[in-house]
């Protein structure tokens, strides 16, 4: 079973590295359903290795100029206070029963993995329109400001609840609301979801029984491989079509995660 796992954390990377973004969003399904721990667990554990891996790229991209950091703090300052109280205050409080009607029950893990799953929806839907957005001017004024902190407090919420980088919702804004180039809005982004990540990781380990810093560490080790390996033949493969593919992988994963919490009684 670990040698599955580490083997699924180099393909994530892989697709990381090849796509820019995207692989993030299977890490929660996969420490939840084939490493078996609990939603909490999940969330949190997939915030590390989104935050390490994250951090790679960022830092890839400062050395090539393409990280916006005034852009960067309207964004991060916001979003990182709401990662920390939503992981550190309000997750805490989700009761292990929801409701129950009848003879059915709502857990808490049915409602966070729906909500996730929900969530994956919405990202295979944004990688596909992702290529649809266009190189802009690059201006960060008072209006985009205060659109980009309105922004960072839901998405800190988002990231704080579900676990996952957002990197799909993230970027999209940067181009449209900020109005960066796309090479500046993927660097930017990949900043604030290792920020964010970190962040959200820290303010979790009060909720954890013991951490599982052997798995994490290589876990996230084989990540960056993939991220590596990725990184060198993203010229020669086709990303755009590889999105595509992917896409309807996290649909299919998505729609797996509502029968197995829904249905499956």
């Amino acid at each position: 079973m670990e040698i599955l796992t580490l083997l699924f954390a180099l393909l994530i990377g892989l697709v990381l590295g090849l796509t820019g973004a995207g692989g993030s969003i299977l890490t929660v399904p996969l420490f939840t359903y084939l490493m078996k721990y609990d939603v909490i667990t999940a969330t949190a554990y997939s915030l590390f290795v989104v935050s390490v891996s994250s951090a790679v790229g960022a830092i890839k991209n400062y050395r090539t100029g393409n990280i916006h950091i005034k852009g960067a703090l309207s964004f991060a300052i916001p979003s990182i206070v709401m990662v920390s109280l939503t992981r550190a205050l309000f997750v805490p409080l989700i009761p292990e029963v929801i409701f129950k009607i009848g003879s059915y029950t709502l857990f808490r893990q049915n409602m966070m993995l729906g909500i996730f799953a929900v969530f994956m929806i919405y990202a295979g839907y944004k990688m596909l329109q992702s290529a649809k957005l266009e190189e802009t001017i690059l201006v960060i004024d008072k209006k985009h400001s205060v659109k980009l902190a309105v922004l960072g407090v839901i998405l800190g919420a988002t990231i704080g609840f579900l676990g996952a980088g957002g990197g799909f919702m993230i970027v999209p804004a940067l181009v449209l609301l900020a109005r960066m180039t796309m090479k500046n809005a993927v660097g930017t982004s990949l900043l604030l979801i290792s920020l964010n990540s970190g962040v959200g990781f820290l303010s979790s380990l009060d909720e954890l029984e013991g951490t599982d810093w052997g798995m994490l560490i290589k876990f996230s080790a084989l990540m960056i491989i993939g991220i590596v390996v990725g990184g060198i033949f993203e010229e020669k493969i086709n990303a755009a079509q590889l999105k595509k593919g992917f896409a309807v992988l996290v649909f299919i994963v998505a729609a797996w995660i509502i029968y197995l919490e829904f249905f499956m009684l």
